[in-house]
């Protein structure tokens, strides 16, 4: 949850939410449905979250990711 806040504080409309039930602790979903389905949606969300990881002092792949989300929009 501390995660998607810190991401959330940078852009407050991207898809984030923090996961619920068991998973809780372990899951950031991506809410990119319906007219939010568009890489832009996906590629913000990454780099917010890269950001947010890197504020923690994480080595994060932001360019990698934002690569793969390349490669699956083909």
């Amino acid at each position: 949850a501390d995660l998607v806040a810190r991401a959330l504080s940078a852009d407050p409309a991207l898809p984030l939410a923090a996961g619920g039930g068991a998973l809780a602790k372990e899951m950031i979903r991506v809410n990119h449905y319906g007219p939010e389905a568009t890489p832009g949606a996906v590629r913000a969300s990454l780099a917010a979250l890269g950001a947010a990881l890197g504020e923690k002092g994480l080595d994060v792949d932001t360019e990698g990711a934002l690569r793969a989300v390349e490669a699956a929009w083909g």
